[in-house]
């Protein structure tokens, strides 16, 4: 029988870091038991879990440390007359990974 504990933990005061890179996940996810689900926790109160569906690449543009905003790295063909434009709408993001929840 496997069994879980609850442990609360507040990573956003851990540091001052801007966020966690691609290796830097990799090498956590590594030292873990490979088949454990992944599950996205939606805010950092821990209101809600959701099981992790995909990944993308794409841009990112912070707001604040704490959020921003996702755009396309490339204008498509589908997103004309859909408020996008033919200039590159990612121009003046940083490229990084979205983690998609089921939710």
């Amino acid at each position: 029988m496997t069994q879980f504990v609850i442990v609360e933990h507040d990573f956003a005061d851990e540091s001052e870091d801007d966020g966690m890179k691609v290796r830097d996940l990799t090498e956590r996810l590594k030292k873990m038991d490979q088949d454990l689900e992944v599950i996205v926790q939606k805010d950092a109160e821990g209101n809600c879990f959701s099981p992790l569906v995909d990944l993308n690449e794409g841009a990112y543009l912070p707001v604040t440390k704490w959020y921003g905003e996702a755009a396309l790295e490339i204008h498509t063909e589908p997103d004309q007359g859909k408020g996008s434009t033919s200039e590159n709408p990612a121009a003046d993001h940083q490229k990084a990974v979205f983690l998609k929840p089921a939710f």
